[in-house]
């Protein structure tokens, strides 16, 4: 009778130990083949998938490494900062739910760009052609509207297809990965897409203590650049419009702040 009384208690203890050991474990994603809609989740893992792709990708997305080790990690940890304090807002949907990041891309491009999840890949010809702080992270609160109304996962799934999507989710093989972020690089937005994203922009910086001026100065600055193509500019139509309805969204901003040109000019120094 003991040793029966003792094996129940000790089957019973096996159980608990059990329960909670998987409890703690993360569950699976579980996936449609045909992936029509995504989940938080579902969009982290897939810009995680692209990112991985991207560092694949020396050819297309040299990152951007610089002889000075310590330089190379202040650089992203201050981008890493400007983003986290974009993406935490209160209007932002998704802020407590995506994987904010960024990673730096070396090549002289002016462009920048999101991928799902929440993922910022910004050109080094970009950080050299702005100006301050306040340039920059107006044009990382525009750009993160693209992200938090899912209309970069939704792009990939029009163009590859929700059987693709799902594949990436499934962790299977997908042969058009490799296109993937070249197209989310090169994807253009429509002009009431972009105007939705400005006015998204000044609601992000305004309670900021920001010079609530720095998207509409970035653009100005960026839309004066003749010698070469301004790829941000193109893909984000209408700049006489935009520069416009900035103007007139100021108005209800408040008084301008600082634009931090000078920290954000002795960061990019070392590029």
């Amino acid at each position: 009778m003991r040793l029966t009384t003792k094996f129940l208690w000790s089957l019973t203890l096996l159980c608990i130990l059990v329960l909670f050991s998987s409890c703690e474990k993360e569950e699976p994603i579980i996936a449609a083949k045909n992936q029509e809609e995504f989940s938080s989740r579902d969009q982290n893992a897939i810009g995680k998938r692209l990112v991985e792709q991207v560092f694949e990708d020396d050819h297309n997305f040299p990152i951007f490494k610089s002889d000075n080790t310590g330089f190379t990690e202040d650089l992203n940890d201050y981008l890493s900062s400007l983003v986290q304090t974009v993406a935490i807002s209160a209007p932002v949907t998704k802020r407590n739910d995506f994987d904010w990041g960024v990673t730096v891309i070396d090549a002289p491009d002016m462009h920048l760009f999101t991928a799902p999840g929440g993922h910022f890949f910004i050109y080094t010809g970009l950080l050299k052609a702005l100006n301050s702080e306040a340039e920059l992270i107006g044009m990382l609160a525009h750009e993160l509207k693209y992200a938090d109304d899912s209309k970069t996962v939704l792009s990939l799934k029009d163009e590859f297809g929700g059987v693709a999507m799902g594949d990436i989710l499934l962790g299977n093989k997908v042969s058009s990965i490799d296109n993937m972020a070249l197209w989310l690089r090169d994807l253009s937005y429509n002009e009431k897409d972009v105007q939705e994203a400005d006015e998204f922009a000044l609601n992000v910086i305004c309670p900021y203590l920001y010079d609530n001026t720095g998207l509409r100065s970035a653009i100005m600055r960026l839309d004066e650049v003749s010698d070469r193509t301004v790829e941000w500019l193109i893909r984000r139509p209408g700049t006489l419009s935009r520069i416009e309805t900035l103007a007139a969204g100021m108005e209800n901003c408040g008084s301008n702040e600082s634009d931090f040109a000078d920290r954000y000019q002795a960061m990019m120094a070392g590029l």
